[in-house]
């Protein structure tokens, strides 16, 4: 009776977890419920258990960090936030507080790890199915001027089942390189030129619905992810290598397509204008690139400099931005009106020390950095090779791509960019450290 009570747990606990990406699709509602009925069905189940196994030094610097989350989040908003016109009473504080809620989701996460109730292959089969359909279903939009939703495009972008938020790439990007693991991990097939057959198929068709979707920065992404690939799974070299192949010819080929021509070569043109800029913030303070991405890291900059240290809070960064000097910003604004802020500077660590400070930011940093340090040490020298250590490959190689500073970017506090964020780091950590914390390799 009670192993199929635990069944049953383990049951509806990986079903949560496996409809996530679902839940992205379906937007912030469906999405902040999938994560809150997880975090009290752990609690519930496990109770104070979830916290009392031996905490790594990643699991200090975490709590720190949310601890100081919270701190910030009252002090700003009752000591450093004045502003009229804002939409919602203590809205720092709520937001800092809410935030909470990837601290809890990080350990109820970890301990299930620990505990060997994550089913891996009903995973990685969801994550990266998910991100197959979604990259069709662009395809389709492409091909038939609606997808299977209704949805039409909107110009040279294109949003698949996501109607009129416009990340489709975005999201494929993100979740396609655990199709080919599970592929790998859990999919065994006798005949190589079968499997060779089926995995490249299913990358081309990633690939090019990440190229219709129009999202730019994760087509880049998406060609780093191949190359870290191909760094760490021998077996799909040679599969790569004719991606790269196919990638560079259709790219060659949009750029002289009407409707996409101006829209990859303006990106490589501020790309460029983007690098003029770092330069030039670098060597002599002095701007003279003007265009929007740039704009918008010139105000994230410009914002963290009215409080340094700690910040202005979580989500509080379009109030304070629009209060700075906005002489500050000339070339890049009207003559008259406000400096007309975005709400996040599109890009993660600009964002963090703008609403956290050099404090907040700083924290970030030991925690990622940390990460990136155990991962590699256990990737690149340890002679133990399991079935944990490939599954963390393909959520190190995410995680690094996610991480990646030279790109622009969604809020880090962002309810979809927060869920993503907070649900891959619990298991790096707890796949580096299981030995550690459990006592014995897994099989």
């Amino acid at each position: 009776m009670l192993i199929q009570r635990e069944n049953s747990h383990k049951f509806l606990l990986n079903l949560l977890l496996a409809s996530l990406p679902v839940s992205f699709i379906a937007g912030n509602l469906v999405l902040n419920l999938n994560i809150v009925i997880i975090i009290i069905y752990g609690l519930i189940l496990f109770k104070l258990e979830i916290f009392k196994s031996k905490f790594t030094n990643t699991d200090f610097l975490i709590t720190i960090l949310f601890s100081y989350i919270a701190l910030n989040g009252v002090l700003n908003n009752f000591l450093n936030f004045n502003f009229s016109n804002v939409s919602e009473e203590n809205i720092v504080l709520i937001k800092s507080l809410s935030f909470f809620r990837f601290f809890f989701l990080y350990f109820v996460i970890k301990y299930l790890i620990f505990n060997n109730y994550v089913n891996y292959k009903l995973l990685f089969l969801s994550l990266g199915g998910c991100s197959l359909l979604v990259s069709l279903d662009v395809i389709i939009q492409f091909i038939f001027g609606e997808d299977i939703f209704g949805y039409k495009p909107s110009g040279r972008r294109l949003s698949g089942p996501f109607g009129d938020e416009l990340i489709a790439g975005s999201f494929i990007q993100r979740f396609f390189i655990f199709l080919p693991f599970y592929f790998i991990l859990f999919y065994k097939i006798k005949k190589k030129i079968i499997f060779n057959f089926l995995f490249l198929i299913t990358l081309i068709l990633i690939f090019v619905g990440t190229i219709l979707s129009g999202n730019r920065i994760p087509i880049l992404m998406l060609m780093i992810m191949f190359a870290l690939m191909f760094i760490y799974q021998k077996k799909l070299r040679m599969i790569l290598s004719s991606i790269v192949i196919l990638f560079f010819m259709a790219i060659i080929f949009l750029i002289f397509q009407p409707e996409f021509k101006p829209h990859y070569r303006t990106f490589i043109l501020k790309s460029g204008q983007i690098v003029s800029y770092a330069k030039q913030k670098m060597f002599n303070g002095q701007v003279e690139v003007k265009n929007v991405y740039v704009k918008e890291i010139e105000s994230g900059i410009l914002t963290w400099e009215e409080n340094k240290l700690f910040g202005g809070g979580v989500n509080s960064f379009r109030w304070n931005c629009n209060s700075i000097d906005r002489s500050k910003m000339l070339g890049f604004i009207s003559p008259k009106g406000s400096v007309n802020c975005n709400n996040h500077p599109h890009n993660y660590y600009i964002e963090i020390a703008a609403e956290l400070g050099a404090v907040g930011l700083i924290l970030v940093l030991f925690v990622f950095i940390n990460i990136l340090y155990l991962a590699i040490r256990r990737l690149h020298f340890s002679k133990i090779e399991n079935n944990n250590y490939e599954i963390l490959k393909a959520f190190f190689i995410v995680f690094l791509v996610e991480i990646f500073p030279l790109k622009t970017t969604g809020s880090f506090f962002s309810t979809s960019n927060a869920n993503f964020i907070f649900f891959i780091l619990p298991f790096i950590v707890g796949l580096i450290e299981y030995k550690k914390i459990t006592g014995y390799e897994p099989k």
